[in-house]
């Protein structure tokens, strides 16, 4: 009973009326409050944060660079890619972009890594609310981010694991930019994560 708890507060088993225990089944989610709380506890910065998730992003780029190769992939980034492109949607853009990198982490094969990003890119959000729409907000960053992911999913399809996993920093970098300046109009606390 006291396992089942503990899973069920992690958010990895659901309880339901009766006492039967189900595996939940959004699984891509349970790492989040762990992490979270993780982070939390160590007083961790967003900075930190994003530091993680550039890490586990670029490994993601070089891994699916060399796995992208089933027929559907290339046509289905291409058709995220164009729908970022062409919206003038903040939030929808915003999803689109989310959307791209969950693909990029699929591909990529390894569902640790992937799930651990996840729940890395979920703080992010939680530390700063709105992160993705501000960056989609701003005209010349819009253009910026949109030309880093053209560059990186064509780097991708094509196999060319390097140059995949090296656009992959440089957009990590241009992110963490935006993240900072963001947490400095915000004041110095939004920093420091907190629930």
């Amino acid at each position: 009973r006291e396992v089942l708890r503990a899973l069920e507060l992690m958010g990895i088993v659901t309880t339901v009326r009766g006492g039967t225990n189900y595996i939940t089944e959004n699984m891509d989610q349970w790492l989040s409050a762990p992490l979270a709380l993780l982070f939390q506890l160590n007083n961790s910065h967003v900075q930190q944060v994003q530091e993680l998730r550039s890490a586990l992003e670029q490994e993601a780029a070089l891994l699916a660079a060399g796995k992208c190769t089933a027929a559907l992939t290339p046509r289905n980034m291409r058709s995220i890619l164009a729908q970022l492109e062409s919206s003038e949607d903040e939030k929808a853009r915003a999803g689109l972009d989310k959307k791209l990198h969950t693909k990029i982490g699929r591909i990529a094969g390894n569902p640790m890594i992937y799930n651990v990003l996840d729940a890395a890119a979920q703080l992010t959000e939680e530390i700063i609310s709105g992160t993705r729409a501000y960056i989609m907000q701003k005209h010349n960053s819009a253009l910026e981010v949109d030309e880093q992911h053209r560059r990186l999913v064509e780097a991708i399809i094509s196999g060319d694991r390097n140059q995949a996993e090296k656009l992959m920093r440089e957009h990590m970098e241009t992110i963490e930019k935006y993240i900072l300046e963001i947490a400095q109009q915000q004041g110095e606390n939004s920093l420091v994560f907190h629930r």
